[in-house]
């Protein structure tokens, strides 16, 4: 790492002797307040929660907004294209500035980590508890990190604008405090009073530690994936979209693991994160389909299928996945019919989602005749998906509202699983799915096709 130039770069930046003064110091003004303001009795007690809670705000959220304003000050100082210059390759940048951006929230670190190792150790009697907590501290600091680090790439949009710093740490702290759910009570409330209650992943007993572990692990590896592949976009590098399904399907596997349900839960879980994210990947980067599918077609014509498969956009790939998932759901072994009705109910959503997609397709390939057409897109998802369905259930009943709207099916009857196998929506769906499709490649021979046509 110390060869690293980004790395070298950022401690050029970051590292000066007195930090070490100035951090030693602060974090003992900070440690001193418990033992001047607590009762005698209760100082020990009081010194470890606030060396664990500057231990946590040091790693994970000054630290996050360290990294994230290391790349903010690339936008805000017009230094980015110099970086797509350097012979820096992708993997360097993230490691460079992930280690090196917040070595002044990891000083402050160190300070608390020592502190609250010496209270776990001499005052508390658990040493071990120490240990987790310090480690658990570096492990999620530098998964939230490298959250901050994506929040703000993806805050950049089409060009590399300068973004808000204080925004580089909202998306950790919404991983920090929201994102585990049900699983953050548990874990804290184990570390906090050194118990160890039963959470099983896959069958197994890991406890509320292992859980914890298990989860920050996968929030480092995720981060690091999604960094990856946004500096590759933003630095020019071609690569192949192996890193996107790769992080859904390990995010399928752990939320599955933790439902314990078998292979069932792990194909349902998979499915419903990859529509979610096939949704998400293709609002994000509408600024950028029609360049992609042009890019697409020209690297299909020549036959270069390895450039085609590079420049593909991430939500076909993402949906996929969700559909292989969902066809796997009502074909395992142990399949009841709670499995074939999600299996369907699945499926139907990734048909909805292709409609969605291929209509969405149609509007971002008519970028620069339409003002904007992430706004023509939700008028007309609106109109589809709320106004026609209502207006169909008003005139003609449930049956009207299922076949403008197949996903209504689900709303009406006594159990909306047998409602879903009318063959009416599969139908009216089946329609729509031609017309979407049908109006995506007239606008992709015009805007695709014709561009080629014009300048081959």
């Amino acid at each position: 790492m110390t060869r690293n130039p980004e790395f070298q770069r950022q401690l050029w930046l970051n590292w000066s002797p007195s930090l070490l003064a100035w951090s030693l110091g602060l974090s003992a003004l900070v440690l001193a307040l418990p033992l001047v303001l607590a009762p005698g009795s209760e100082r020990a007690s009081y010194l470890g929660v606030t060396a664990t809670a500057g231990l946590w705000m040091a790693s994970a959220v000054y630290g996050s907004v360290l990294a994230g304003r290391s790349l903010a000050e690339e936008a805000g100082q017009n230094t980015w294209d110099w970086q797509r210059l350097s012979a820096l390759s992708p993997w360097q940048m993230a490691w460079g500035k992930l280690l090196g951006s917040a070595v002044p929230a990891w000083m402050y670190t160190l300070w608390f980590a020592l502190a609250v190792l010496f209270v776990s150790a001499t005052w508390a009697g658990q040493a071990a508890l120490g240990l987790h907590s310090v480690a658990l501290a570096v492990l999620w600091g530098l998964g939230l990190q490298a959250w901050a680090m994506n929040s703000v790439l993806i805050g950049w949009g089409q060009r590399e604008i300068p973004a808000n710093r204080r925004r580089a740490a909202l998306l950790p702290l919404l991983f920090l405090f929201f994102i585990p759910g049900p699983y953050l009570g548990r874990i804290y409330g184990s570390l906090l009073n050194g118990s160890e209650r039963a959470v099983l992943w896959w069958g197994l007993d890991i406890g509320s530690k292992g859980m914890a572990y298990l989860f920050g692990a996968l929030l480092l590896a995720l981060g690091l994936l999604t960094l990856w592949r946004q500096l590759c976009a933003r630095l020019d590098v071609r690569t192949l979209p192996w890193a996107w399904p790769l992080g859904l399907a390990a995010s399928g596997f752990f939320v599955a693991g933790t439902l314990d349900a078998g292979l069932p839960a792990l194909w349902k879980a998979t499915a419903w994160i990859a529509l979610a994210a096939t949704a998400y990947a293709a609002l994000q980067h509408v600024h950028s389909h029609l360049r992609s599918w042009r890019q697409v077609q020209w690297s299909a014509s020549r036959g270069r299928w390895r450039e085609m498969l590079q420049a593909l956009p991430l939500w076909p790939v993402s949906w996929l996945l969700a559909l292989a998932a969902s066809l796997l759901l009502p074909f395992q072994p142990d399949a009841h019919e709670a499995g074939h009705g999600a299996g369907m109910v699945a499926l139907l959503a990734c048909l909805q989602l292709l409609r969605d997609g291929l209509i969405l397709t149609g509007f971002a390939l008519l970028a620069g005749r339409l003002r904007s057409p992430l706004a023509a897109f939700c008028m007309a998802w609106v109109v589809i998906n709320i106004v026609l369905p209502l207006l169909a259930l008003g005139l003609a009943g449930p049956g009207g509202a299922a076949a403008v709207q197949p996903a209504m099916a689900l709303m009406f009857g006594d159990s909306g699983i047998p409602a879903i196998r009318d063959a009416t929506a599969w139908v009216s769906l089946g329609l729509q799915l031609l017309l979407a499709a049908g109006w995506a490649a007239w606008i992709f021979r015009e805007r695709v096709l014709g561009f080629a046509h014009e300048n081959g």
